[in-house]
């Protein structure tokens, strides 16, 4: 057992203990000296992609929440193709999160293994959209919505992503940490995620 009880466990079960344990260090990390609420699987709309339950939501006094983070964790084994297309629908659901004014901040925090962000800038040269994980540090990464009509990405929407988009989704690195220990290695990007320009059918 390791420190973070992920020894001898699945693929999938090592996912949902990690992203338990890193969606409530968040909440609690939000939390400290602060008087807004800080909640976790909370919805930021009544219908669409915005129904379905957010990671961790920082309340506000105003209707809108401050500050909306999707948690996105890769373990051992996951495919990495699989895991980058599922971060661009957590990047594309926040992008309509902050164009629709459902949050003033929209985040999307992804922890991966390192062989991953090694893997990832050579795949994301010949396939649009997918430097929007990896933007550098000064340099945030802006791609045209309509990347997200190619059928790679059919499982998003058939997950229940929304086929009106922003005309570009923009995301810009605010963090970057590394992790080590004898049982894991990650690195930890947090970026910002806009949508910019009026909402369209990506899909038609």
């Amino acid at each position: 057992m390791n420190h973070l009880g992920l020894a001898a466990r699945s693929a999938p079960t090592a996912k949902f203990v990690f992203e338990a344990d890193l969606r409530a260090s968040l909440r609690r990390a939000l939390q400290f000296g602060r008087t807004e609420l800080v909640s976790v699987d909370t919805p930021l709309g009544k219908a669409g992609v915005l129904a379905q339950p957010c990671d961790v939501v920082v309340a506000a006094k105003s209707k809108v929440p401050q500050l909306a983070v999707e948690l996105q964790f890769h373990p051992r084994g996951e495919d990495h193709a699989a895991f980058a297309t599922t971060v661009i629908g957590s990047i594309a659901k926040m992008a309509v999160a902050k164009s629709k004014d459902a949050v003033e901040q929209a985040c999307v925090l992804v922890a991966a293994p390192s062989r991953f962000w090694r893997w990832l800038p050579s795949y994301a040269e010949e396939r649009t959209g997918y430097d929007l994980l990896s933007p550098q540090p000064d340099t945030p990464a802006s791609v045209k919505s309509t990347f997200l009509g190619g059928s790679t990405f059919d499982v998003l929407f058939e997950s229940g992503l929304d086929r009106e988009m922003p005309d570009r989704l923009w995301t810009s690195a605010i963090a970057d940490v590394e992790t080590r220990s004898p049982w894991s290695e990650l690195e930890i990007k947090l970026l910002e995620v806009k949508g910019l320009g009026a909402l369209k059918d990506v899909r038609t």
